[in-house]
């Protein structure tokens, strides 16, 4: 009998620390890469600092940038990355100046930075649903759920603010390093000092599930899930097999999208699902729910774990993987989570599918379905459309002439703050209140009364023009009046009803 061969191990990642940073690298030839990570990003903003930490970045590179050799910079949901790939002593050189270019802010082409970033923003079609609207359902307008949300920092924040957050977070004491090789002779990071790592603290909203709610197109499942190897394995294979049957079967879509982000150190929020005509969404939903019933009845097929356990052995293989391995080690340095490293080697170890088919179940059991209303499943109970309580009010009146608001629209408004429902549908759709109040956008008309755009922290954004409902003028005005103008900014482009208005 044959002995199986022994699963391939994991790269292995050097630590070392330079000038108060730790410093992690593989040992992979070619040409050196360095990405200078900072542990902040759109997690750690609030809602109206959205963007400010893009803003920081643009401003950092802008004395820096070439087209000499290869560089970038980037912020995402928990990190910002400074990137440069060339000879060692140009990455010497390039890191050298980001964190000098860092340590002295350089605030005046700050106009210009904004009007980059506007343009990117309108040039850019944002993340996909399956990432933004998990994060959104269990974080609202704060910390992991700003994903989607406009960057008003590029409209509003001024030098100050800028300078304030880059000295708050972009110092040595929230930076880490990652090279493709061994830190290169006269490597030097000049980084300001600065307190130990700030992590994201935001817990999220406790939400009834199994459940389904309505959105306008396609069919996407939410969960917060706790995020294990057997999880991640049981996510995949759900994938594949809807996969296979949706697209190859049954010819309904190109494919399943899916993505996931950590919340915390053992659970993330994840989404998949797929844009279908509305007439075909029925089939989609009945598809997710038969394969992860069946996935949690019978659990894994051995060619499953073994297809799952050989992806992963292929990309043990690559340069890339390398790089990335010493990345995942940087980031558990810089949010205290741990690294993925432990799932990996479980996974090359072997899952039991056992195991496997209990993540399913558990993901069943946490899933939120979206879909069109005539399309979701009536037997699991409607999503609530907030956490918090709809506060009691009197039903608005739509305007009988120029009236923007869909038929069947309803508004209450009340003492505590406002809702907004679908129809006769007892639920709201969506609960803003005057003692959680994120932000409110103000549209300008023309000297008219403006258009306002309410936004809660705990999720929840309403609309309120003048010319949508009787007596919509007095209630502008009331709103105007009792909302403290701290959180009020210029609507930008991006969340304007109109142009020109």
């Amino acid at each position: 009998m044959l002995t199986p061969p022994a699963p391939p191990s994991l790269p292995e990642v050097h630590r070392a620390e330079i000038d108060g940073v730790p410093v992690f690298w593989t040992d992979q030839p070619g040409r050196l890469s360095a990405s200078l990570l900072f542990g902040v990003g759109l997690a750690h903003e609030s809602f109206l600092e959205t963007g400010i930490t893009h803003l920081v970045e643009h401003l950092a590179m802008r004395r820096v940038r070439t087209s000499r050799y290869e560089n970038n910079a980037s912020t995402e949901v928990l990190h910002t990355s400074f990137d440069v790939t060339s000879a060692p002593e140009t990455v010497v050189e390039h890191l050298r100046r980001v964190c000098e270019s860092l340590a002295n802010l350089d605030t005046g082409p700050l106009r210009l930075e904004r009007g980059v970033l506007l343009a990117e923003e309108r040039g850019n079609e944002g993340p996909g649903v399956t990432t933004w609207l998990p994060s959104a359902l269990w974080f609202g307008n704060r910390a992991f759920g700003l994903t989607g949300n406009v960057q008003l920092a590029a409209v509003h924040a001024g030098p100050q603010q800028a300078r304030e957050w880059c000295a708050r977070w972009f110092h040595r004491g929230n930076a880490a390093l990652v090279l493709s090789g061994p830190p290169p002779a006269g490597l030097t990071l000049p980084l300001p000092d600065g307190p130990p790592r700030q992590p994201v603290t935001a817990e999220p909203f406790d939400l009834p599930t199994p459940a389904q709610t309505t959105i306008p197109n396609g069919v996407v499942g939410c969960a917060l899930v706790d995020w294990s190897a057997e999880t991640a394995c049981a996510a995949g294979i759900l994938i594949h097999r809807l996969t296979d049957r949706l697209r190859h079967l049954e010819g309904l879509v190109y494919d399943i999208a899916f993505d996931h982000q950590m919340v915390d150190a053992r659970r993330a929020v994840l989404g998949f699902g797929t844009d279908v005509p509305d007439k075909q969404a029925a089939r989609v939903v009945d598809a997710i729910r038969t394969e992860l019933a069946e996935l949690g009845r019978g659990g894994p097929t051995e060619e499953e774990l073994a297809v799952d356990r050989a992806g992963l052995a292929e990309e043990i293989a690559e340069r890339d993987f390398a790089v990335y391995r010493a990345f995942d080690a940087a980031m558990s340095e810089l949010t205290g989570w741990p690294s993925a490293a432990e799932h990996q080697q479980r996974v090359l170890a072997g899952l039991d599918p056992a195991a496997v088919a209990v993540a399913a179940r558990d993901l069943a059991g946490r899933l939120v379905l979206c879909a069109p209303e005539q399309h979701v499943p009536r037997d699991l109970p409607e999503l609530p459309g907030s956490p918090l309580p709809a506060p009691p009010g009197r039903e608005m009146k739509r305007a009988l002439v120029g009236s923007t608001a869909p038929r069947g629209y309803r508004l209450v408004v009340g003492e505590e703050g406002l809702s907004t429902y679908f129809g006769q549908n007892p639920s709201p759709a969506a609960v803003v209140r005057f003692d959680d109040l994120a932000g409110v956008g103000i549209e300008h008309t023309d000297g008219q009364l403006p258009i306002l755009h309410l936004f809660g922290t705990h999720g929840g954004a309403i609309t309120v023009r003048p010319g949508d409902w009787r007596g919509g003028r007095a209630l502008v005005r009331d709103l105007r009046a009792r909302i403290d103008s701290a959180v009020c900014f210029e609507a930008p482009e991006a969340m304007r009803l109109f142009e020109q208005s």
